[in-house]
């Protein structure tokens, strides 16, 4: 019977096709690591093994599981890419299993679980269920399509991504609601520039005054769905959707234009800025935890965002991806029977799509 385990496997060995005309050294290796019990189809168990067993630029795809894929902090220091199955999977088309592939340190949840160390740069993450903070302590690293929530954290820094480098793009995130705690969904650290922070959903909890704090410059904050506010300098901050905001944005040297927001709070009604727009006129919804934040028909929020663009996290040139789907082609649906007939073989319908 194919799984999701053997479709992984199977692509592992398309570097092969390449190996007549290309360089060995063009094909970085793909690896399967799972944490089900007793699955046979992977080569590493948890996420700390299959780095330590990893070369610079390789592959590491984790197969949805009940079981974290950390126990305590991993730090990363080689070039990888990390690929999850996505979030929020009861969505219609995501994939077979509705797992997904959660790192989860469980104890001191205020600490890092994750750290991009020198030596990681070009590295990324997607596809995965964040509990806990990631910290990036240097530069060039790209966090996309994951979802993030605490357990439980009293920490005023213990933001979902703490960012101690430059150069670094936050997109397609969602970031959910924490039991607890006082930090900022994303934190910068004072004298790092140029980190874009695009098509997420940012929530903190309800105690916080602001989604992400910097003081850094270079800063870009467009086409989220933010719960608070913004406490930024020299930053750009366009096309968003504020939903809660209590305090007025502080963001000094900064360009606010064409973002929306239900109260007057945050901003005023300049630059293409609009206020006291009702939610329920804004997005849906309904539906699912991301699928609700979608515009609703006759939006104020279409089409009015900086040049004509739509606002929120589903506008601008690279939307948010329902699921946190990552762009590779993913079975959503197998059926297959346990038996087979001899002269008819053992049916199996698969449907499949590519992703973007």
């Amino acid at each position: 019977m194919l799984t999701i385990q053997s479709f992984l496997h199977t692509m592992k060995n398309l570097c092969l096709l390449f190996l007549l005309t290309l360089p060995l050294t063009l094909c970085a290796k793909i690896w399967i690591v799972d944490s089900n019990p007793g699955s046979a189809s992977k080569d590493f168990v948890n996420l700390q093994a299959a780095h330590d067993g990893a070369s610079a630029g390789d592959t590491l795809y984790l197969i949805g599981s009940g079981v974290s894929y950390i126990s305590s902090k991993v730090t990363i220091n080689k070039r990888l890419v990390i690929i999850g199955p996505g979030y929020f999977l009861e969505n219609p088309d995501t994939q077979v299993s509705l797992l997904s592939a959660t790192l989860d340190k469980s104890t001191n949840p205020c600490e890092e679980g994750l750290v991009f160390a020198a030596g990681s740069e070009g590295s990324v993450l997607m596809g995965v269920t964040m509990i806990g903070q990631i910290r990036i302590s240097t530069s060039n690293i790209l966090i996309k399509r994951n979802t993030f929530r605490w357990r439980l954290c009293g920490s005023s820094l213990a933001a979902y991504i703490r960012v101690q480098g430059s150069f670094i793009t936050i997109t397609q995130n969602y970031m959910q609601p924490p039991e607890t705690g006082f930090g900022p969904s994303i934190l910068v650290d004072p004298g790092f520039s140029n980190i874009s922070i695009r098509n997420n959903h940012l929530s903190t909890h309800s105690s916080s005054t602001y989604s992400v704090i910097s003081s850094g410059s270079g800063l870009e904050i467009s086409n989220n769905v933010i719960q608070r506010t913004l406490n930024v300098s020299n930053a750009f901050i366009q096309n968003n959707l504020f939903y809660s905001a209590v305090n007025p944005i502080l963001a000094p040297g900064s360009v606010i234009r064409n973002n929306i927001s239900i109260s007057s709070i945050p901003f005023a009604a300049t630059n293409g800025n609009l206020v006291n727009v009702p939610l329920a006129t804004i997005v849906d919804g309904t539906g699912s935890t991301d699928v609700q934040w979608k515009l609703k028909e006759g939006s104020p929020a279409i089409g009015t965002g900086y040049e004509g663009t739509d606002m929120g996290m589903f506008g601008g040139d690279e939307p948010y991806v329902l699921s946190g789907i990552p762009p590779i082609p993913t079975i959503y649906q197998l059926n297959a029977p346990t038996t087979g007939e001899k002269n008819t073989g053992l049916p199996i319908t698969i449907k499949a799509k590519s992703n973007n």
